[in-house]
């Protein structure tokens, strides 16, 4: 495959092209005219006014079966710059050649493109591919033929986007060199317009970003003065019941012991007290009234435990960090996710292994590194919704759900809490967009595709932590937390 590179450049460079002369000669003759070349007419130099830009150049292809057109091309071009940029020629003399070259070279700013090569419309479709195959709309591409009956220019521009059409007998060394300083002008604003749209874009989504992080705190800001609230209003009558179930329960006593008294020194009583003994069962009432007492402290001490878990998970607006206690944090999420844990009519109940290592307390923000383990749990049962996969979640190979949560000390001054689930897994492709903004696999509704990527920010931006996620279809999830201490 000819796929010969001459870089033409001036030793001066100029923001546009000038005319060393006044002459004006044809460099395509037709077939029946005069030598196919002038070699006494080199065509134009750039005079400098402005400094060089050593890196970029624009590239121009030029593809036609003919090789005195190349030579043709480089005599009327060489020596020139346009923008302070010089000129780079890649040559094909196929359609083969020029699809090959132009997929190996997308910056390519312009092609000069002949039409009749190895078929009749072999240059249509090189622009066919280009536009269609590669969906390369930047470059601009002139049609130069020989041949006009074989490809009619009225059709051709209607049919093919193409952005001129020459004949090669009307272009002479000045006209050439104007259309490719148009050419080139055009591209060089087409790149301008798509540089300006990506950065604008980037903001957009930064500020799309920003906004949905601080609609997502201020709402974690208020769910947690709910939380708050709430806790405190159960805690204060929580503590009444709690408290004073050692006093009733110290009564109940003092009475059954009184009772018993009586039954000793009166084991006959008379008919009416015997009557109400029996309908009270009075036996089963004294052996049951203690275990009454048990069962109502431990459902007190279950609600002070809820109520602490609740009171430690509304910490979301403490702005300082401060030693933390990991793993009460994890313990109080866990508690409040307790509900979508227990069975249900699509799964059975949630097993949530726990390998707790030995930790120091933690430098963190307690509230937003809190809010990440929320996060990242609620997928875990959002993917545990959709069935299991076969992945290893220990030793053994759980069919049930599981959620597996580890925490470990990495080189000394560093924390890892690692939450693995065995569901059913994610693609490559969705693995590398998790952490998106808006990004979501829920249907329309049941998720707003925040919450991997404020986590990822409260770890990386906030902490000066990574936030990373390995998964594969079949194989579960697994998200490792790494922090300093």
């Amino acid at each position: 495959m000819s796929s010969e590179n001459q870089r033409v450049s001036n030793s001066e460079t100029d923001a546009f092209f000038v005319f060393a002369d006044n002459d004006d000669t044809f460099i395509f003759a037709d077939d029946n005219d005069g030598q196919p070349i002038n070699e006494d007419d080199r065509g134009s130099q750039a005079v400098s006014n402005s400094p060089p830009a050593p890196v970029a150049v624009w590239k121009i292809l030029i593809v036609d079966d003919d090789v005195l057109v190349h030579r043709a091309t480089i005599l009327a071009l060489e020596d020139c710059t346009f923008e302070g940029k010089p000129l780079t020629f890649l040559h094909a003399h196929s359609a083969t050649e020029a699809k090959y070259l132009i997929q190996t070279h997308p910056d390519t700013a312009l092609i000069l493109l002949d039409v009749v090569m190895e078929t009749d419309d072999a240059g249509l479709q090189v622009v066919q591919y280009i536009r269609a195959e590669l969906h390369n709309h930047q470059v601009r591409i002139i049609l130069r033929t020989g041949q006009p009956g074989e490809a009619p220019e009225a059709s051709v521009i209607l049919n093919y986007d193409i952005n001129d059409y020459r004949l090669k007998t009307e272009l002479t060394r000045q006209k050439l060199i104007t259309v490719v300083i148009s050419s080139l002008r055009s591209y060089g604003n087409i790149l301008k317009i798509e540089n300006q749209n990506s950065e604008l874009t980037l903001a957009l989504q930064h500020l799309q970003q920003t906004q949905a992080q601080l609609i997502q705190a201020e709402k974690m800001s208020s769910l947690g003065e709910i939380v708050a609230g709430v806790a405190h209003e159960i805690n204060n009558p929580t503590n009444f019941i709690y408290g004073n179930l050692f006093h009733t329960e110290t009564y109940v006593q003092s009475l059954l012991k009184l009772i018993k008294t009586y039954q000793e020194h009166y084991p006959t009583p008379v008919d009416a007290i015997q009557t109400i003994a029996e309908s009270i069962d009075l036996p089963f009432l004294m052996e049951d009234l203690p275990k009454l007492f048990d069962s109502m402290r431990v459902g007190t001490e279950r609600i002070k435990h809820i109520v602490e878990s609740l009171r430690n998970f509304s910490r979301l607006d403490e702005a300082e960090i401060k030693p933390v206690d990991i793993h009460s944090g994890i313990e109080s999420t866990l508690l409040i996710l307790q509900h979508r844990l227990q069975a249900n009519a699509n799964r059975p109940t949630i097993a949530v292994i726990k390998e707790y290592g030995q930790l120091p307390l933690v430098n963190c923000y307690v509230g937003a590194l809190n809010q990440v383990f929320m996060n990242i749990l609620s997928n875990a049962i959002d993917a545990l919704e959709m069935g299991t996969g076969d992945c290893r979640i220990t030793s053994e190979t759980f069919s049930l759900p599981t959620i597996h949560i580890r925490t470990e000390i990495q080189d000394a001054n560093r924390v890892l809490i690692r939450i693995a689930d065995n569901g059913t897994g994610m693609s490559e492709s969705i693995l590398k967009r998790i952490f998106n903004p808006f990004f979501t696999t829920k249907p329309v509704g049941s998720g707003t595709g925040l919450g991997l990527s404020i986590s990822y920010s409260i770890v990386v931006e906030q902490h000066r932590g990574h936030l990373t996620c390995s998964s594969a279809p079949g194989k579960g999830t697994e998200f490792v937390i790494d922090i300093f201490i």
